[in-house]
């Protein structure tokens, strides 16, 4: 559905983006990953052709989006901290404009955009002009806008900003059955990546307008490290503990030293076990210990702190 070929953007000595190329398929939930100014939101922008780059290509369906800008009508778009929705009109008013403007039916985009408005806990603000929700409230009408007309694809820039807990779980329920139902492609940015862990099916890094990933989410944990061992100590157990922790350990692990706690990135459960039988061994109990599976949060940063290296 979409494909990005070699895209380049420079803003002067500093390059924005630097030959970056993905394919995005009908039903995929793709994460575009990556810090602040790492090229996220210039992706972004250029396939809404909000900028125009300087080399390279963007193909919709096949066709090179330059050619023309009818493919915006099966774009479906929420850009992070950007008004998007006139604040005179209520929520479902600017969903049925939006929606009506591609050719939907009234009966059709009304049924839709009510349903929306329930998930997204927005009913009790029907009547309500967009101007006067408050800022999460706000977040959810231009969500509601880009979803309720059933675009083909939905790029979605820090979705979940000003959500509340409840909210963003309604949001992953709709973006999953809307991708599995009506094979919508989504490609999302997000720092909340409890979020992303939950209904990306793959993960772009992107990082100093590079790629440096590209692939399932599972593999990006894989390529690094499967568990996280964080280890709390009073400071004087902590100076014992500082001369022999990484003999403790084979090759393949990371050790992070955090003012309080030691964080140790590792491969596979046997690996913990010196350390925990030296702890036990020296009588050395911890104020915390806890050991889990690497999440999606930690495997991203290791591997940008990898490419820095």
């Amino acid at each position: 559905m979409l494909t990005i070929n070699e895209l380049s953007k420079s803003y002067g000595e500093h390059h924005a983006l630097q030959n970056v190329s993905f394919d995005l398929a009908k039903g995929e939930r793709v994460a575009l990953l990556g810090a602040n100014g790492s090229g996220k939101t210039t992706t972004i922008n250029s396939i809404c052709r909000l900028l125009e780059w300087d080399q390279g290509d963007i193909f919709f369906d096949g066709e090179n989006i330059k050619q023309s800008l009818s493919y915006l009508r099966n774009i479906g778009v929420v850009l992070g901290g950007c008004r998007n929705t006139n604040w005179r009109l209520t929520a479902s008013q600017n969903a049925e404009y939006f929606a009506r403007l591609r050719g939907v039916s009234k009966k059709q985009s009304l049924e839709t955009i009510n349903k929306l408005e329930e998930q997204l806990g927005l009913a009790q603000y029907k009547q309500k002009e967009v101007g006067k929700l408050s800022t999460g409230n706000k977040q959810k009408a231009s969500l509601l806008c880009a979803l309720a007309y059933q675009p083909q694809l939905l790029l979605l820039d820090e979705p979940t900003l000003g959500l509340d807990s409840q909210t963003v779980t309604e949001l992953q329920n709709i973006i999953v059955k809307q991708s599995n139902e009506l094979e919508q492609g989504f490609l999302i940015t997000s720092h909340d990546m409890a979020f992303i862990d939950k209904i990306c099916n793959r993960v772009i890094v992107i990082d100093e307008g590079k790629i440096i990933f590209n692939g399932e989410i599972s593999t990006l944990k894989q390529e690094l490290f499967h568990f996280e061992m964080r280890l709390k100590l009073t400071p004087s157990d902590r100076a014992k503990v500082n001369g022999v922790i990484t003999s403790l350990w084979s090759a393949n692990t990371q050790f992070v030293q955090g003012k309080e706690d030691i964080i140790v990135h590792y491969d596979s459960p046997e690996q913990a076990f010196a350390t925990v039988n030296w702890l036990a061994q020296q009588t050395i109990i911890p104020l915390e210990l806890s050991i889990n599976p690497l999440s999606v949060e930690t495997a991203y940063h290791s591997l940008v702190n990898k490419e820095i290296q």
